[in-house]
């Protein structure tokens, strides 16, 4: 074989080990390893803030700065914690691809996968949750949290979150770094069909939801709320709507002596997120206009069921004005 041959034979052999069945060159390798570590020290200080935030809180125990501190937790969660978990696992995937790392071929390798699998499972099912209802809370009580049994719960809860994350995310780094085992005794073997087709679900559905999050709800959480003078309005009850993400919400609006005298939720979701927006509508008792902020941690919710309640409110007749 000529010495112009051999490289050849090698990329070959490199890629043919590989599951997608190309192989990145070194230097590719090199910018997607410090890739990789960047985005876990972003996901580790995202944590890191988290714990802090949460810790001051418990110090310091102002109302007044709660609800900025519970906002604060809730934007590093959702842009910090959530994007780069993202992005670890992603190039994390590239790994598994594009190198002889593979998936499942090594140990520790298929360990790592479990515990990102775990992680990328628990954000939005077990901590997003709380991050939400601490937000929530400290927003709709103005910051007067203290001896509430339900927010003290969601604040353990994200401290919690956060110090497992960050062990879990520390012991993945390490499996990286000392590789403690070798090669496994593959059970089956994977098409490589099979393996590219359950990559790309990976990579549309992380795709689809930041989507979802940044794109389709930042517009629709952008949409004005009708500001409507109450007192210029009759006394009785109107109801209202307003669509979002396929879903109708419906309200009932009770009109007396020119304020809001209560809104009933006539349809709304069952969800977490829902209950957490119905905090903003009990901010609309006894006013004589409808201009209240969305409920920060359910925003988009909120957002509908405010909206819903200016329909009502733009339906109801006006009083007659004496000449």
């Amino acid at each position: 074989m000529s010495e112009t041959a051999l490289p050849a034979r090698v990329d070959k052999d490199a890629a043919a080990a590989t599951v997608s069945g190309w192989a990145w060159g070194r230097g590719a390798r090199r910018v997607l390893l410090v890739l990789h570590v960047t985005l876990a020290c972003v996901w580790l200080g995202g944590l890191a803030a988290t714990m802090l935030l949460v810790g001051v809180q418990q110090v310091h125990s102002v109302a007044a700065w709660r609800p900025g501190l519970d906002r604060a937790v809730l934007l590093v969660h959702d842009t910090l914690v959530v994007n780069a978990s993202y992005g670890f696992i992603l190039t994390g995937l590239m790994f598994s691809l594009f190198t002889s790392w593979g998936a499942f071929r090594l140990w520790w390798v298929a360990l790592k996968w479990v515990l990102l699998a775990g992680l990328g499972l628990a954000l939005p099912l077990w901590v997003a949750p709380h991050v939400s209802a601490m937000s929530a809370l400290s927003d709709a009580m103005s910051g007067e949290v203290a001896g509430q049994a339900a927010y003290a719960g969601h604040a353990q809860a994200v401290m919690l979150a956060s110090a497992l994350q960050a062990a879990v995310l520390v012991g993945i780094v390490a499996l990286s770094v000392f590789k403690p085992w070798g090669p496994r005794r593959p059970l089956r073997h994977w098409p490589r069909a099979l393996a590219l087709g359950i990559a790309a679900l990976i990579v549309l559905a992380l795709a689809g939801n930041l989507w979802l999050q940044n794109v389709q709800l930042e517009g629709y959480r952008r949409l004005p709320v009708a500001a409507v003078d109450v007192g210029a309005l009759r006394d009785g009850s109107y109801e209202g709507q307003d669509a979002q993400a396929g879903f109708v919400y419906r309200v009932r609006v009770s009109v007396a002596g020119g304020r809001i005298e209560r809104v009933e939720l006539l349809s709304t979701r069952d969800s977490h997120y829902a209950r957490l927006a119905a905090l903003a509508i009990d901010r609309l008792a006894g006013r004589a206009r409808n201009d209240v902020d969305a409920v920060s941690g359910a925003t988009t919710t909120s957002q509908a069921l405010l909206r819903a309640v200016a329909d009502a409110l733009q339906r109801a007749p006006r009083r007659e004005v004496a000449p």
